[in-house]
């Protein structure tokens, strides 16, 4: 309990509804309407807002990091299956012939493997 010397009676003119409410409030938290009115001006509620949404925040972006981390490692998963799935690919056109229309197709196959391996440098 505060003692005498480190508090300060004063007296403060309001509106009958906001005592009302005070009353209320005390009630409801166990204390008296001047410890409501102490607890109230002590906790400042746009901070105590700005904390909650910060917080609010601070949950949904790690979430969406979560998320996107799971789909950049499904989209890697897939890229890595692609590259296997061309290699086989180039190994059964080693017998292409040049000039001919399988051997495009193979300089093309060849493109996308090496634009594969440039992409997994930067991941």
């Amino acid at each position: 309990m505060p003692t005498p010397d480190t508090t300060l009676k004063t007296s403060v003119r309001m509106p009958k509804a906001l005592h009302a409410e005070l009353e209320r409030a005390a009630e409801a938290a166990g204390l008296t309407v001047n410890g409501e009115m102490v607890y109230r001006l002590q906790h400042d509620p746009r901070r105590e807002a700005a904390s909650a949404l910060l917080a609010e925040i601070e949950r949904r972006d790690a979430a969406i990091v979560d998320a996107l981390r799971k789909q950049n490692a499904a989209l890697w998963s897939v890229i890595e299956r692609t590259d296997s799935v061309l290699a086989d690919v180039l190994s059964a056109m080693v017998q292409v012939k040049a000039g001919t229309e399988a051997a495009t197709l193979k300089r093309e196959v060849e493109f996308a493997r090496e634009l594969i391996k440039a992409t997994s440098a930067h991941r």
